[in-house]
């Protein structure tokens, strides 16, 4: 890799395909302070897609690009992003990796549209959603105790049940994290003509 030869990898390009702190990771994983590095972007993805993959060909899981949730994200894309940033912070916080990702991918793992009374078993979406996840992935995966609790309890607060461990935890505040990411930029997008300083004078003044 060299200027003169222009054969640079673009780090603006990276941040924005992967985001900054996928880049950040890597380096400080890959390669050791003041040392030249092995660099690729195959590198950059393949402990996360090892953990996952299994779980991605199954056909079960593909469907869920069929429904979308948080606005117009499919639950394919927000299960992934779960998983995703679930496994950053895993590493960082020298957690069960593998368990935490699978868990976090399997999480909304439930094939019906809730808001169109789809719903298999009559209760709250907030407690049933989380069962049929955890009973759909038992389907196809082995699941282990970690995964169980990062499935059936990342809905805390909303449900009563809290997650029982550390792995569980960073699922539950990741799929928050997620979700409002999610709408976050879409309606961000929706919003960019309007002047968001009057819809907020207007919101401040139907709330009071």
């Amino acid at each position: 890799m060299s200027k003169s030869k222009g054969n640079v990898v673009d780090p603006v390009v990276l941040c924005g395909r992967y985001g900054t702190d996928a880049i950040r990771y890597f380096l400080l994983r890959e390669i050791s302070t003041g040392s030249d590095g092995y660099y690729s972007e195959e590198a950059l993805v393949s402990e996360f897609m090892e953990l996952v993959q299994d779980i991605l060909h199954i056909d079960d899981v593909q469907e869920l690009r069929d429904y979308v949730q948080h606005c117009k994200t499919t639950r394919l894309q927000h299960c992934v992003n779960v998983a995703y940033y679930t496994f950053l912070i895993s590493r960082r916080l020298n957690l069960n990796v593998r368990s935490a990702t699978r868990g976090a991918l399997l999480h909304d793992f439930y094939l019906y549209d809730w808001k169109n009374n789809e719903q298999p078993i009559e209760g709250r979406h907030s407690v049933v959603h989380p069962q049929v996840a955890l009973a759909m992935a038992r389907q196809y995966t082995a699941v282990d105790p970690i995964m169980e609790d990062c499935i059936l309890n990342h809905m805390w607060p909303m449900s009563r049940q809290r997650p029982q461990t550390k792995e569980g935890w960073v699922v539950q505040g990741v799929d928050k994290l997620c979700a409002a990411m999610e709408m976050g930029t879409q309606s961000a997008r929706r919003l960019s003509p309007v002047k968001l300083k009057a819809l907020m004078v207007s919101a401040i003044a139907a709330r009071y």
